[in-house]
Protein backbone atom coordinates (compact mmCIF):
# COMPACT_ATOMS: atom_id res chain seq x y z
CA UNK A 1 0.00 0.00 0.00
CA UNK A 2 1.30 3.74 -0.84
CA UNK A 3 1.84 6.12 1.97
CA UNK A 4 -0.51 7.86 3.38
CA UNK A 5 -1.13 10.31 5.99
CA UNK A 6 -3.96 12.66 6.91
CA UNK A 7 -3.48 16.11 9.57
CA UNK A 8 -7.25 17.51 10.12
CA UNK A 9 -7.90 20.70 12.16
CA UNK A 10 -11.41 22.31 13.35
CA UNK A 11 -12.36 25.47 15.34
CA UNK A 12 -15.47 24.87 17.61
CA UNK A 13 -15.44 28.33 19.36
CA UNK A 14 -15.47 30.38 16.62
CA UNK A 15 -14.83 30.36 12.64
CA UNK A 16 -11.64 32.03 11.14
CA UNK A 17 -11.51 35.31 9.44
CA UNK A 18 -10.42 35.41 6.09
CA UNK A 19 -7.27 36.57 7.05
CA UNK A 20 -6.60 33.60 9.09
CA UNK A 21 -7.85 31.56 6.24
CA UNK A 22 -5.34 32.86 3.78
CA UNK A 23 -2.76 32.25 7.02
CA UNK A 24 -3.45 28.60 6.86
CA UNK A 25 -4.28 28.07 2.83
CA UNK A 26 -0.11 29.61 2.85
CA UNK A 27 1.00 26.39 5.01
CA UNK A 28 0.36 23.87 2.60
CA UNK A 29 0.02 23.31 -0.79
CA UNK A 30 -2.00 20.14 -0.12
CA UNK A 31 -4.58 21.98 2.41
CA UNK A 32 -8.06 22.49 2.07
CA UNK A 33 -9.22 25.14 4.31
CA UNK A 34 -12.66 26.69 5.18
CA UNK A 35 -13.80 28.73 8.08
CA UNK A 36 -14.41 25.92 10.76
CA UNK A 37 -12.09 23.06 9.24
CA UNK A 38 -8.66 22.47 7.38
CA UNK A 39 -7.43 19.27 5.84
CA UNK A 40 -4.57 17.95 4.48
CA UNK A 41 -3.72 14.92 2.69
CA UNK A 42 0.06 13.57 1.74
CA UNK A 43 1.11 9.99 -0.67
CA UNK A 44 4.31 11.34 -0.22
CA UNK A 45 5.78 14.20 1.39
CA UNK A 46 5.34 15.82 4.87
CA UNK A 47 3.56 18.56 6.08
CA UNK A 48 6.68 20.98 6.99
CA UNK A 49 5.26 22.83 9.99
CA UNK A 50 4.30 21.74 13.79
CA UNK A 51 1.00 20.91 13.78
CA UNK A 52 0.31 21.63 17.44
CA UNK A 53 1.33 25.19 16.64
CA UNK A 54 -1.25 25.39 13.96
CA UNK A 55 -3.34 24.18 16.51
CA UNK A 56 -2.64 26.77 19.13
CA UNK A 57 -2.75 29.71 16.21
CA UNK A 58 -6.00 29.48 14.46
CA UNK A 59 -7.70 26.17 15.99
CA UNK A 60 -9.67 23.98 18.30
CA UNK A 61 -8.67 20.66 17.44
CA UNK A 62 -6.27 18.12 15.57
CA UNK A 63 -6.26 14.94 14.18
CA UNK A 64 -3.24 13.18 12.46
CA UNK A 65 -2.82 9.76 11.54
CA UNK A 66 -1.02 7.61 8.81
CA UNK A 67 -1.64 4.00 6.99
CA UNK A 68 1.25 2.49 8.76
CA UNK A 69 -0.45 4.21 12.47
CA UNK A 70 1.12 6.71 14.59
CA UNK A 71 -1.95 8.77 16.28
CA UNK A 72 -1.93 12.11 17.59
CA UNK A 73 -4.94 13.86 18.74
CA UNK A 74 -4.94 17.26 20.44
CA UNK A 75 -7.71 19.80 21.79
CA UNK A 76 -6.81 24.05 22.75
CA UNK A 77 -8.56 24.90 25.91
CA UNK A 78 -9.02 28.68 27.20
CA UNK A 79 -6.39 28.55 29.72
CA UNK A 80 -7.91 27.57 33.10
CA UNK A 81 -11.06 25.98 32.19
CA UNK A 82 -9.41 22.25 32.71
CA UNK A 83 -7.96 21.90 36.18
CA UNK A 84 -4.40 22.79 36.14
CA UNK A 85 -3.42 19.39 37.59
CA UNK A 86 -6.04 17.91 35.05
CA UNK A 87 -3.32 14.54 34.43
CA UNK A 88 -1.23 14.66 37.64
CA UNK A 89 -3.01 11.06 38.67
CA UNK A 90 -2.26 9.75 35.55
CA UNK A 91 0.72 7.75 34.85
CA UNK A 92 0.85 8.44 31.19
CA UNK A 93 4.78 8.58 30.34
CA UNK A 94 4.36 11.08 27.97
CA UNK A 95 2.11 9.82 25.53
CA UNK A 96 -0.74 11.96 27.27
CA UNK A 97 1.08 15.67 27.85
CA UNK A 98 -1.00 18.66 29.05
CA UNK A 99 1.05 21.91 28.19
CA UNK A 100 -0.75 25.56 29.50
CA UNK A 101 0.61 28.65 28.44
CA UNK A 102 -1.18 32.58 29.40
CA UNK A 103 -3.52 32.35 26.86
CA UNK A 104 -4.71 28.50 25.49
CA UNK A 105 -3.78 24.68 27.16
CA UNK A 106 -3.19 21.78 25.18
CA UNK A 107 -4.23 18.46 25.94
CA UNK A 108 -2.45 15.90 23.95
CA UNK A 109 -2.64 12.30 22.99
CA UNK A 110 0.49 11.33 20.80
CA UNK A 111 1.01 7.86 20.34
CA UNK A 112 4.37 7.42 17.35
CA UNK A 113 4.87 3.98 17.38
CA UNK A 114 1.24 2.83 18.08
CA UNK A 115 1.10 0.55 14.81
CA UNK A 116 -2.40 0.48 12.56
CA UNK A 117 -4.65 -1.90 12.99
CA UNK A 118 -4.98 -5.01 11.07
CA UNK A 119 -7.73 -3.59 8.81
CA UNK A 120 -7.85 -0.26 6.79
CA UNK A 121 -10.02 2.08 9.21
CA UNK A 122 -10.61 6.00 8.28
CA UNK A 123 -10.46 8.24 11.03
CA UNK A 124 -11.99 12.07 11.39
CA UNK A 125 -11.86 14.35 14.00
CA UNK A 126 -15.14 15.35 13.59
CA UNK A 127 -16.30 12.02 15.38
CA UNK A 128 -13.88 13.04 17.95
CA UNK A 129 -14.18 16.60 18.55
CA UNK A 130 -17.19 15.99 20.75
CA UNK A 131 -14.78 14.98 23.57
CA UNK A 132 -13.62 18.85 24.65
CA UNK A 133 -17.09 19.95 25.37
CA UNK A 134 -17.20 16.96 27.40
CA UNK A 135 -13.98 17.55 29.36
CA UNK A 136 -14.36 20.85 29.90
CA UNK A 137 -18.32 19.80 31.53
CA UNK A 138 -15.55 17.83 33.68
CA UNK A 139 -16.65 14.11 31.73
CA UNK A 140 -12.94 12.55 32.16
CA UNK A 141 -14.06 9.26 30.88
CA UNK A 142 -11.92 10.32 27.35
CA UNK A 143 -8.48 10.97 29.78
CA UNK A 144 -9.20 7.25 30.98
CA UNK A 145 -9.37 5.51 27.61
CA UNK A 146 -6.35 7.91 26.79
CA UNK A 147 -4.69 6.49 29.96
CA UNK A 148 -5.50 2.96 28.84
CA UNK A 149 -4.12 3.31 25.86
CA UNK A 150 -0.45 4.45 27.30
CA UNK A 151 -0.62 1.96 30.19
CA UNK A 152 -1.05 -0.97 27.12
CA UNK A 153 1.98 1.03 25.34
CA UNK A 154 3.96 0.80 28.45
CA UNK A 155 3.12 -2.57 29.10
CA UNK A 156 3.76 -4.15 25.61
CA UNK A 157 7.11 -2.26 25.70
CA UNK A 158 7.83 -3.87 29.51
CA UNK A 159 7.44 -7.06 27.96
CA UNK A 160 9.25 -6.96 24.96
CA UNK A 161 12.36 -5.93 27.67
CA UNK A 162 11.84 -8.55 29.54
CA UNK A 163 11.97 -11.06 26.57
CA UNK A 164 14.90 -9.66 25.66
CA UNK A 165 16.99 -9.39 28.80
CA UNK A 166 15.70 -12.75 29.71
CA UNK A 167 14.33 -14.34 32.38
CA UNK A 168 16.07 -14.33 35.79
CA UNK A 169 16.04 -13.66 39.42
CA UNK A 170 17.42 -11.02 41.00
CA UNK A 171 17.09 -10.28 45.14
CA UNK A 172 17.49 -6.81 44.75
CA UNK A 173 14.99 -6.20 41.98
CA UNK A 174 12.68 -8.25 44.01
CA UNK A 175 13.12 -6.17 47.01
CA UNK A 176 12.32 -2.75 45.27
CA UNK A 177 9.55 -4.64 43.32
CA UNK A 178 7.54 -5.72 46.77
CA UNK A 179 8.40 -1.89 48.06
CA UNK A 180 6.61 -0.61 45.32
CA UNK A 181 3.86 -2.85 45.81
CA UNK A 182 2.45 -0.85 48.23
CA UNK A 183 2.78 2.69 45.76
CA UNK A 184 0.55 -0.11 43.00
CA UNK A 185 -1.85 2.82 42.69
CA UNK A 186 0.60 5.80 42.27
CA UNK A 187 -0.40 7.38 38.92
CA UNK A 188 -3.81 4.86 38.58
CA UNK A 189 -6.19 7.37 38.19
CA UNK A 190 -9.95 6.36 39.80
CA UNK A 191 -12.46 4.92 37.02
CA UNK A 192 -15.07 7.39 36.37
CA UNK A 193 -18.87 7.19 36.69
CA UNK A 194 -20.73 5.86 33.76
CA UNK A 195 -17.92 3.98 31.41
CA UNK A 196 -20.48 1.29 30.30
CA UNK A 197 -22.30 4.23 28.46
CA UNK A 198 -19.73 5.75 26.42
CA UNK A 199 -20.49 8.92 24.23
CA UNK A 200 -19.77 8.36 20.54
CA UNK A 201 -16.90 10.73 20.74
CA UNK A 202 -14.96 8.18 23.34
CA UNK A 203 -16.11 5.11 21.33
CA UNK A 204 -14.10 7.01 18.23
CA UNK A 205 -11.31 7.32 20.96
CA UNK A 206 -11.11 4.08 21.88
CA UNK A 207 -11.41 2.60 17.81
CA UNK A 208 -8.81 5.47 17.62
CA UNK A 209 -6.68 4.37 20.03
CA UNK A 210 -7.00 0.68 19.82
CA UNK A 211 -8.79 -0.14 23.19
CA UNK A 212 -10.46 -3.45 22.95
CA UNK A 213 -14.16 -4.15 23.88
CA UNK A 214 -13.31 -6.83 26.57
CA UNK A 215 -10.60 -3.87 27.75
CA UNK A 216 -13.51 -1.70 27.87
CA UNK A 217 -16.14 -3.79 29.50
CA UNK A 218 -13.93 -4.70 32.33
CA UNK A 219 -13.43 -1.08 33.25
CA UNK A 220 -17.29 -0.47 33.12
CA UNK A 221 -17.46 -3.61 35.47
CA UNK A 222 -15.71 -0.95 38.05
CA UNK A 223 -17.44 1.73 37.48
CA UNK A 224 -20.48 3.35 39.21
CA UNK A 225 -23.59 5.35 38.21
CA UNK A 226 -23.38 8.97 37.58
CA UNK A 227 -25.00 11.09 40.54
CA UNK A 228 -28.31 11.75 39.59
CA UNK A 229 -28.54 15.24 37.43
CA UNK A 230 -30.07 17.80 39.55
CA UNK A 231 -30.47 21.00 37.85
CA UNK A 232 -28.31 24.03 38.06
CA UNK A 233 -29.71 26.99 40.04
CA UNK A 234 -27.67 29.17 39.09
CA UNK A 235 -29.73 32.10 39.67
CA UNK A 236 -29.55 31.30 43.24
CA UNK A 237 -25.73 30.10 43.49
CA UNK A 238 -24.64 33.48 41.29
CA UNK A 239 -25.75 34.86 45.18
CA UNK A 240 -22.78 32.81 47.04
CA UNK A 241 -20.16 34.90 44.49
CA UNK A 242 -18.87 37.70 46.29
CA UNK A 243 -19.87 41.52 44.44
CA UNK A 244 -16.17 42.00 43.63
CA UNK A 245 -15.93 38.23 41.62
CA UNK A 246 -19.76 38.85 39.90
CA UNK A 247 -18.27 42.49 38.43
CA UNK A 248 -14.84 40.76 37.42
CA UNK A 249 -17.16 38.16 35.49
CA UNK A 250 -19.12 40.94 33.64
CA UNK A 251 -15.79 42.65 32.96
CA UNK A 252 -14.46 39.48 30.89
CA UNK A 253 -17.61 38.76 29.80
CA UNK A 254 -17.73 41.68 27.83
CA UNK A 255 -14.17 41.48 26.57
CA UNK A 256 -15.39 37.94 24.95
CA UNK A 257 -13.18 35.98 27.21
CA UNK A 258 -12.85 32.23 25.55
CA UNK A 259 -14.32 29.44 28.20
CA UNK A 260 -15.88 32.31 30.83
CA UNK A 261 -19.27 30.54 30.93
CA UNK A 262 -16.94 26.69 31.90
CA UNK A 263 -15.07 28.91 34.39
CA UNK A 264 -17.97 30.46 36.06
CA UNK A 265 -19.89 27.38 36.10
CA UNK A 266 -17.15 25.24 37.47
CA UNK A 267 -16.98 28.08 40.48
CA UNK A 268 -20.59 28.27 41.15
CA UNK A 269 -20.65 24.20 41.52
CA UNK A 270 -17.91 24.24 43.91
CA UNK A 271 -19.56 27.04 45.50
CA UNK A 272 -22.77 25.14 45.84
CA UNK A 273 -20.44 21.75 47.05
CA UNK A 274 -18.76 23.83 49.34
CA UNK A 275 -22.15 24.77 50.65
CA UNK A 276 -23.99 21.72 51.53
CA UNK A 277 -20.65 20.03 52.65
CA UNK A 278 -21.31 16.96 50.19
CA UNK A 279 -18.45 14.48 50.04
CA UNK A 280 -16.96 14.13 46.57
CA UNK A 281 -17.09 10.24 45.55
CA UNK A 282 -14.21 9.04 44.00
CA UNK A 283 -14.19 5.82 41.46
CA UNK A 284 -12.54 2.69 42.12
CA UNK A 285 -8.81 2.65 41.36
CA UNK A 286 -7.80 -0.21 39.31
CA UNK A 287 -4.56 -1.17 38.47
CA UNK A 288 -4.16 -2.02 34.53
CA UNK A 289 -2.75 -5.24 35.36
CA UNK A 290 -6.14 -5.96 36.84
CA UNK A 291 -8.01 -5.10 33.86
CA UNK A 292 -5.82 -6.98 31.36
CA UNK A 293 -6.79 -10.28 33.23
CA UNK A 294 -9.93 -9.52 33.89
CA UNK A 295 -10.68 -8.48 30.01
CA UNK A 296 -8.69 -11.57 29.24
CA UNK A 297 -10.85 -13.46 31.26
CA UNK A 298 -13.86 -12.03 29.47
CA UNK A 299 -11.97 -12.66 25.82
CA UNK A 300 -12.10 -16.55 26.97
CA UNK A 301 -15.29 -16.46 28.26
CA UNK A 302 -16.53 -14.30 24.59
CA UNK A 303 -14.63 -16.97 22.55
CA UNK A 304 -16.06 -20.55 24.81
CA UNK A 305 -19.75 -18.62 24.33
CA UNK A 306 -19.16 -18.83 20.10
CA UNK A 307 -17.51 -22.33 20.31
CA UNK A 308 -20.40 -23.72 22.13
CA UNK A 309 -22.94 -21.70 19.73
CA UNK A 310 -20.98 -22.79 17.01
CA UNK A 311 -21.27 -26.16 18.16
CA UNK A 312 -25.02 -25.91 19.16
CA UNK A 313 -25.53 -24.71 15.57
CA UNK A 314 -23.47 -27.54 13.89
CA UNK A 315 -25.60 -30.18 16.12
CA UNK A 316 -28.91 -28.89 15.22
CA UNK A 317 -28.07 -28.58 11.19
CA UNK A 318 -26.49 -32.18 11.77
CA UNK A 319 -30.10 -33.67 13.46
CA UNK A 320 -31.96 -31.88 10.44
CA UNK A 321 -30.09 -33.66 8.10
CA UNK A 322 -30.70 -36.86 10.10
CA UNK A 323 -34.46 -35.87 9.97
CA UNK A 324 -34.29 -35.56 6.21
CA UNK A 325 -32.39 -38.21 4.91
CA UNK A 326 -34.29 -39.63 2.21
CA UNK A 327 -35.32 -36.00 1.00
CA UNK A 328 -31.38 -35.06 0.51
CA UNK A 329 -30.43 -38.33 -1.27
CA UNK A 330 -33.49 -37.50 -3.72
CA UNK A 331 -32.03 -33.65 -4.24
CA UNK A 332 -28.66 -35.14 -4.43
CA UNK A 333 -29.99 -37.93 -7.39
CA UNK A 334 -31.42 -34.68 -9.43
CA UNK A 335 -28.33 -32.32 -8.84
CA UNK A 336 -26.02 -35.40 -10.30
CA UNK A 337 -28.43 -35.89 -13.35
CA UNK A 338 -28.13 -32.63 -13.97
CA UNK A 339 -24.22 -33.37 -15.31
CA UNK A 340 -23.21 -30.12 -14.74
CA UNK A 341 -20.08 -28.77 -12.55
CA UNK A 342 -22.16 -26.74 -10.11
CA UNK A 343 -24.49 -29.67 -9.84
CA UNK A 344 -21.65 -32.44 -8.57
CA UNK A 345 -20.21 -29.86 -6.53
CA UNK A 346 -23.52 -28.88 -4.97
CA UNK A 347 -24.13 -32.80 -4.61
CA UNK A 348 -21.06 -33.77 -3.04
CA UNK A 349 -21.39 -31.13 -0.25
CA UNK A 350 -24.35 -32.77 0.21
CA UNK A 351 -22.88 -35.71 0.58
CA UNK A 352 -20.51 -34.79 3.06
CA UNK A 353 -22.99 -33.37 5.78
CA UNK A 354 -24.92 -36.74 5.14
CA UNK A 355 -21.58 -38.46 6.38
CA UNK A 356 -21.23 -36.08 8.89
CA UNK A 357 -24.52 -36.66 10.19
CA UNK A 358 -24.39 -40.67 10.14
CA UNK A 359 -21.05 -40.29 12.06
CA UNK A 360 -22.56 -37.97 14.97
CA UNK A 361 -25.66 -40.53 15.29
CA UNK A 362 -23.33 -43.34 15.09
CA UNK A 363 -24.74 -44.79 12.00
CA UNK A 364 -21.79 -44.54 9.40
CA UNK A 365 -21.67 -48.13 8.35
CA UNK A 366 -24.88 -47.54 7.30
CA UNK A 367 -24.44 -44.72 5.46
CA UNK A 368 -21.30 -46.28 3.37
CA UNK A 369 -23.25 -49.16 2.41
CA UNK A 370 -25.58 -46.95 1.03
CA UNK A 371 -23.15 -44.62 -0.86
CA UNK A 372 -21.35 -47.71 -2.27
CA UNK A 373 -24.65 -48.97 -3.34
CA UNK A 374 -25.03 -45.57 -5.09
CA UNK A 375 -21.64 -44.73 -7.02
CA UNK A 376 -22.17 -47.82 -8.90
CA UNK A 377 -24.56 -45.84 -11.11
CA UNK A 378 -22.29 -42.76 -12.03
CA UNK A 379 -18.71 -44.82 -11.89
CA UNK A 380 -18.94 -43.15 -15.71
CA UNK A 381 -18.58 -39.88 -14.28
CA UNK A 382 -15.02 -38.70 -13.81
CA UNK A 383 -15.63 -35.00 -12.54
CA UNK A 384 -17.71 -36.69 -10.05
CA UNK A 385 -15.36 -38.77 -9.03
CA UNK A 386 -12.63 -36.84 -8.78
CA UNK A 387 -14.76 -34.69 -6.49
CA UNK A 388 -15.82 -37.29 -4.13
CA UNK A 389 -12.14 -38.55 -3.93
CA UNK A 390 -10.99 -35.16 -2.80
CA UNK A 391 -13.58 -35.10 0.15
CA UNK A 392 -12.12 -38.19 0.91
CA UNK A 393 -14.89 -40.51 -0.31
CA UNK A 394 -13.97 -44.41 -1.22
CA UNK A 395 -14.65 -44.49 -4.59
CA UNK A 396 -14.34 -48.19 -6.52
CA UNK A 397 -11.20 -47.99 -8.43
CA UNK A 398 -9.78 -44.75 -6.61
Amino acid sequence: MSEYQRYEFMTVDRPLTRAEQAKVDALSSHIKVTATHALIEYHWGDFKHDPIAVLRDFFDGFLYWANWGSPHFALRFPHGVLPADLIDNYDCDDLVTFTKSPKWDILEMQFGEMESPDQWVEYDLGSLIGIREELMNGDLRALYIAWLASQRFIWDNDEEEDAEDGDYWDEEEEEEENEEGDDELRGVPAVPPNFGKLTAAQRALAELLQISQELLLAVARHSGSAPSARKDDFAAWVELLPQDRRSEYLVRLARNEPGLSHLLVRELRKLRLGQTGAPLVEGERVTYATLLAESNALQEAIEREKREREEQERLRHLQDIHDHVEVHWRHINKLVERSSSSGYDEATSLLVELRAAAEQFNELQIFNARFHDWIQGYLRRPALLQRLRMRGFAVPGA
